[in-house]
């Protein structure tokens, strides 16, 4: 990584994020009482934490940020599962 490199840190902060999300969320839905919330999805409730507790750090920038941001982890997320399916079908033909 160059000084100036500032993609590696961004996917560093990507995957911390996504680990440590899907870590607490996976056990707090694990560890809920089935009757944690008569009526509702469990995964929607927790989801619907999340977004509260994110809410300020995302009001706190411009709505072009934010909006750029999605797109850009999109964008993320469909080259990597692009660069997947071609590595996956030309290990197809080595083999």
């Amino acid at each position: 990584m160059t000084a100036t490199d500032h993609v590696q840190p961004f996917v560093e902060e990507v995957l911390r994020t996504g680990v440590l999300l899907t870590d607490v969320l996976g056990s707090l839905l694990e560890d809920l009482p089935d009757d944690a919330f008569p009526g509702e999805q469990p995964g929607e409730v927790l989801v619907e934490m999340l977004v509260g507790t994110v809410r300020p750090a995302v009001e706190a920038v411009e709505e072009r940020t934010v909006v750029e941001a999605t797109a850009l982890l999109g964008a993320m997320s469909d080259r990597f599962v692009a660069d997947l399916r071609q590595a996956m079908e030309l290990a197809r033909r080595m083999s």
